[in-house]
């Protein structure tokens, strides 16, 4: 029987859940938020810390690859044995202060963030609980074990199906626009090579992006034509609205074409066309 996982309670989870907060609060301009985010991380995962220590065995096993077998079980077992020696009282204790923080002081929103390794934390979280059946544990080890030591072989060989549908979605976006712009081609690229280890960088360099999309389209509004213009005005209410309504975490291919579409929008108000 399955042991049931309480995010809520996974070490790591909060502490990834915490860091998208604090990007998001950085990449809108929100200092107070960023700076009691900041605060929170300081304040429960300072360094000695129960928490801070158990967020070091997730991450040895969770963010480690490309290792020989003989390695990869060492790291599991010395891993294993450090978290066996942390007190389970302390860190439950610790977990629930860090709780009524995020609740009190920002918002249970935190707790809806996309976490990339949100799988391997849940699974990693149940081979160190006490509670989990002894057969579940080893399959869990061994599915660990297989990630520990993924070669770089494997990573190689998706890269040229990648480039084929990168291929494929470029010539269908410039069946309507001749050139793909740069910043086009950039967000493109990053898009088409997603994968579970770089989806958080991608949501950042998403962030930075729209931030400046939307810059850009709320400076157009006191543009002449546009502000003498109530139609053109609405127009661009409209493309801020899409823009803020994207969503980070889950992002398709129809949010993806808006954004390409008001890269193209942007560069043509620099150029004042």
């Amino acid at each position: 029987m399955k042991t049931k996982h309480n995010k809520k309670r996974n070490t790591a989870f909060l502490f990834e859940s915490l860091v998208r907060e604090l990007t998001k609060s950085i990449v809108f301009s929100k200092p107070e938020k960023t700076k009691k985010i900041k605060n929170i991380i300081k304040e429960h995962f300072s360094k000695g810390s129960a928490l801070a220590k158990e967020l070091e065995c997730f991450k040895a096993l969770a963010e480690t690859y490309q290792l020989d077998i003989y390695t990869a079980e060492k790291l599991i077992f010395q891993a294993k044995k450090e978290h066996e020696s942390l007190s389970p009282k302390e860190v439950f204790s610790e977990q629930s202060h860090l709780i009524k923080s995020i609740n009190t002081q920002l918002s249970t929103e935190v707790y809806n963030n996309f976490i990339p390794n949100y799988r391997s934390y849940a699974t990693i979280a149940q081979v160190f609980s006490k509670k989990t059946p002894v057969k579940q544990k080893v399959l869990m080890e061994r599915q660990i074990l297989q990630t520990m030591t993924t070669s770089a072989k494997t990573e190689k060989e998706l890269k040229p199906v990648d480039t084929l549908v990168l291929k494929t979605f470029t010539s269908s976006f410039n069946e309507r626009y001749d050139n793909l712009l740069p910043e086009q081609k950039s967000l493109l690229n990053k898009f088409m090579t997603l994968n579970e280890n770089n989806r958080s960088d991608f949501s950042v360099y998403l962030l930075e992006e729209l931030k400046r999309l939307e810059k850009s389209v709320i400076e157009s509004l006191e543009m002449n034509d546009i502000k003498n213009d109530d139609l053109m005005q609405e127009s661009t209410t409209r493309v801020l609205e899409k823009l803020r309504g994207i969503d980070i975490s889950s992002v398709s291919e129809k949010s993806l074409m808006t954004v390409l579409k008001v890269q193209n929008l942007v560069r043509e108000y620099s150029n004042d066309d």
